[in-house]
Order: C-alpha cells, then sequence, then structure tokens
C-alpha cells in the first residue's frame, strides 16, 4: 500500500489495516488516534510526534521504528516487535507491552507510567530517566520473566514497582529511584546499583551475588535469604534492614551503616566490614571466618552465639555488645 493510498483511505474514515505492508512509511506529526495496525509490517516506520492514543499495534513488525515524541496512551504492543525502536521522550502511559520484543531499544527519559511490561524483553534497553511507576514487571503464572539483563535504567523512577521474578542481570540502575519497589526471586547478579534508593524494597531471595551496591540506600531494605557474595556495599546505608540468613561472603561493607541491622545467621565469612558501623545491631550466630572488622563500631550489638575465633577485631568497640558467650562487654 502506498503513503497517499492509506492516508486517503484513513481520513475518509478507514481505521482497521489489519496485516498491511507500510515498511518505511513516513507520517511525522500524524493524528492516527485509535488505528489498527494488528499485524501490520511497519519496519523503520517514521511516527514521531504522531498522536497514536489506543493505537493497536499487536503483532505488528515495528523494528527501527520511530516513535519520539508521540503519545502512545494506552496503545497496544502486545507480542510486537519493537527492536531497536525509538521511544525518546514518548508518551506511553498505561500501554499494552505484554510478551513485546524491545531488546535494544531507546526509551530515554520516556513516560511509561502503568505500561505492562509482563514478558516484555527489555534486554540491553537503554531507559535511563524514564519514568516507570506503577509500571508492571511482574512474573505471570505460567508465563516467562521480564528480561531488562543488560538494559540501562540508570536514574530510573520505579518506587513502588513490582519487580518479582524478573531478569536484572547486568543491568545498571545508578541512582534509579527503587524505593519499595518489589524484587523477590529476582535475578540481580552483576547488576550496577551504585547511589540506587531502595529503602524499604524487598529484595527477600534474590541472587545478589557480584552486586555494586556502593552508597546505596537500603534503610529498612528487607533481604531474607538474599545471596550477596562478592557484592560491593561500601559505604552503603542498611540501617534497621531486615537480613536474617544472609550471604555476605567476601562482600565489601567498608564503612557501611547497619545500625539496627537484623542479621542473624549471616556468613560474614572473608567479608570486609573496616570501619562498619553495627551498633545496636542483632548478629546472632553470625559467621564471622575471617572477617576483617578492624576499627568496627559494635556498640551494643548482639553477639550471642557468633563466631569470632578467626575474625580481625583490631580498634573494634564492643562497649555494651552481648559477646557470644552471654556476656556484656564493658
Amino acid at each position: 500500500m502506498e503513503v497517499n493510498e492509506f492516508i486517503q483511505r484513513y481520513t475518509a474514515g478507514e481505521n482497521n489495516f489489519t496485516g498491511a505492508m507500510l515498511a518505511g512509511i513516513d507520517l511525522v506529526g500524524g493524528d492516527l488516534i485509535g488505528i489498527i495496525l494488528h499485524k501490520a509490517n511497519l519496519q523503520k516506520a517514521n511516527f514521531t510526534f504522531c498522536y497514536l492514543s489506543r493505537a493497536n499495534f499487536s503483532n505488528a513488525n515495528l523494528e527501527e521504528s520511530n516513535f519520539s515524541g508521540a503519545n502512545l496512551n494506552q496503545s497496544n504492543f502486545t507480542d510486537a516487535n519493537l527492536h531497536r525502536c525509538e521511544f525518546h521522550g514518548a508518551i506511553l502511559q498505561k500501554a499494552d507491552m505484554r510478551g513485546a520484543q524491545l531488546s535494544l531499544a531507546n526509551l530515554l527519559d520516556a513516560n511509561l507510567i502503568e505500561v505492562d511490561f509482563r514478558s516484555a524483553d527489555l534486554s540491553n534497553a537503554n531507559l535511563k530517566g524514564a519514568c516507570m511507576r506503577g509500571a508492571n514487571l511482574r512474573l505471570q503464572k505460567r508465563g516467562k520473566p521480564t528480561n531488562l539483563q543488560g538494559a540501562n535504567l540508570d536514574k530510573t523512577d520505579m518506587k513502588y514497582v513490582d519487580l518479582q521474578g524478573v531478569n536484572l542481570k547486568g543491568a545498571s540502575l545508578v541512582g534509579a529511584n527503587l524505593a519499595d519497589a518489589n524484587f523477590r526471586h529476582g535475578l540481580l547478579t552483576g547488576a550496577d546499583l551504585t547511589q540506587a534508593n531502595l529503602k524499604g524494597a524487598s529484595l527477600t531471595d534474590v541472587d545478589l551475588t557480584g552486586v555494586k551496591l556502593i552508597g546505596a540506600n537500603l534503610s529498612n531494605a528487607k533481604m531474607e535469604r538474599a545471596n550477596l557474595t562478592d557484592a560491593d556495599l561500601t559505604m552503603a546505608n542498611l540501617e534497621n534492614a531486615t537480613m536474617p540468613d544472609v550471604k555476605l561472603i567476601r562482600a565489601n561493607l567498608i564503612q557501611a551503616n547497619l545500625s539496627f541491622a537484623r542479621l542473624n545467621r549471616v556468613d560474614l565469612s572473608r567479608a570486609n566490614l573496616y570501619g562498619g558501623i553495627l551498633r545496636n545491631a542483632s548478629l546472632m550466630e553470625v559467621f564471622f571466618a575471617r572477617t576483617n572488622l578492624t576499627s568496627a563500631d559494635l556498640t551494643n550489638a548482639n553477639l550471642i552465639g557468633a563466631d569470632l575465633s578467626s575474625a580481625n577485631v583490631t580498634g573494634v568497640n564492643f562497649e555494651g555488645a552481648i559477646m557470644p558467650d552471654g556476656q556484656v562487654y564493658h
């Protein structure tokens, strides 16, 4: 179908273009609200600044198409091919992206509020600065997990977002707002969460092996049974975090704040807690095998049943702490 024919038919009131062959079409600034392009071939199409609210692109081929600055509120992209698509600054509020292929797509500064991304492939996509509040990325029954492996989510706003079961392996979330987000059963190995806000986030049963959490805010976070082996938590804020049965083997916790944190039965073998703040922390039955606690502050900490036999405790402040044998240190 030629571009002129398409425009004439649409102008005349025709709305359904299911299966249309419109590869390379240029519709910059067009008013296409509610148009149906189900299963259409729109590869390398140009929809820059178009009005496409409630448009239906389900199962369409939109590879390398350009939607920069477009209004796509409540649009339908289920199972669409959006590989390498451009969505810079686009408005996609409440769009349906379930099962969409968005690998290497550019969603820089896009409005992704309440978008449904369940089972979507966003591997290596650029979501830097995007607003994703209320977005749904939760693993659905009998569905595949949303894939954000290697994605750029720096400074993304994902407060309260449900990321349960999501694959964020190797993703960059530097400075991202992830307060109260749910990562339960997710995969974050090798991810970079430097300076991220994870206050109150749920990281229960999450694999965080090798993750960077330098200067991150994890206060009041729930991290039961999380795996933080080889993680870098230098100067991280873990005040009042819930962390029983966590693995922190070889973790870097230099000058980290663990005041009032609950770390019962945690494995801190070979971890570096130099200058760490553990005031009033619950450290019952913690395994400190060859742990570096040099200059750490354990004032009023509870260490009942902890194994400190091979730990480096040079310069540690144990004032008021309950020692492994139950005696209070003075």
